[in-house]
């Protein structure tokens, strides 16, 4: 068996298991870990070289936006909104600090401020998805929404892709390859209505709509991440995971499928 299937397998049983068998707070720390991990993976394709200030002001600034599930049961006005108003506030004072190269000052803001928005809008929302009625349950749905879609996509691909996705962005992608992903999302969808805990509210219209939806998302999120690396010159985020590349090589999915599941969820009054 490949090294990226290992991984992989190992990856998912162990959040799986964090998911069903721990209180919200130990997915909390998790999220928090994971969060810390993308920010320095971000800065070292964006910004080589950044100093090491400059890397704790992002930790700090994306700290603040993903705060705000947990804080807000204390201090109610801390919403999303005023989080990432003090992201923001976090960063440019920051920079007012070091500014120096002058001329570069606001290019470094805006990288950073990309970075915030990237992985501070993002990543809260995967947690509030375990914090809903069965949420472990609820999360293992999303993910095996998200990496069914990108296994799907994987194995369509191979043995039937002809026609490019998005060639200038993912040379590798194909349309065969995002229709036989969003097959395979649906299909999960409809198995956690048929076997998950709470998941019977679910309607069959319910499965495709997150199924496909999440697919869509999932994909839309592998493809910015592809866009980024891209843009900066580099192959993968990082080297973390063996066969995967970095943290968010892996869960580039899951930022985007993550937001739309929980909206769509909350949208319908189903959680």
């Amino acid at each position: 068996m490949s090294p990226r299937i290992l991984s992989g397998l190992a990856l998912a049983g162990g959040i799986i298991a964090i998911l069903l068998a721990t209180p919200p707070w130990a997915m909390g720390i998790v999220v928090v870990g994971a969060m810390f991990l993308a920010t320095r993976e971000y800065l070292a394709m964006a910004r080589p070289g950044a100093p090491r200030a400059d890397q704790i002001n992002l930790d700090l600034a994306c700290l603040a936006a993903l705060a705000w599930p947990f804080v807000e049961p204390l201090v109610p006005a801390y919403e999303h909104g005023p989080a990432l108003v003090a992201a923001f506030f976090i960063l440019a004072i920051g920079r007012l600090f070091r500014p120096l190269p002058i001329d570069t000052a606001m290019s470094r803001l805006g990288a950073d401020a990309v970075g915030m928005l990237y992985i501070g809008l993002t990543f809260p929302y995967v947690f509030q998805l375990r914090n809903l009625e069965h949420g472990g349950w609820v999360l293992v749905m999303v993910m095996a929404i998200t990496f069914g879609s990108d296994t799907g996509a994987y194995f369509a691909g191979r043995l039937f892709g002809k026609h490019k996705l998005y060639e200038v962005v993912s040379p590798k992608k194909t349309i065969e390859g995002a229709l036989g992903g969003l097959a395979v999302a649906v299909g999960a969808a409809f198995i956690a209505r048929a076997w998950f805990p709470g998941h019977d509210r679910l309607s069959p219209l319910d499965c495709l709509v997150l199924g496909a939806g999440g697919a869509t998302f999932a994909i839309l999120g592998d493809l910015v991440e592809s866009l980024m690396k891209r843009a900066y010159g580099v192959k993968d985020s990082g080297t973390l995971i063996p066969g995967h590349g970095g943290a968010l090589d892996r869960i580039d999915g899951l930022l985007f499928c993550g937001p739309f599941c929980w909206f769509y969820l909350r949208a319908t009054g189903l959680w």
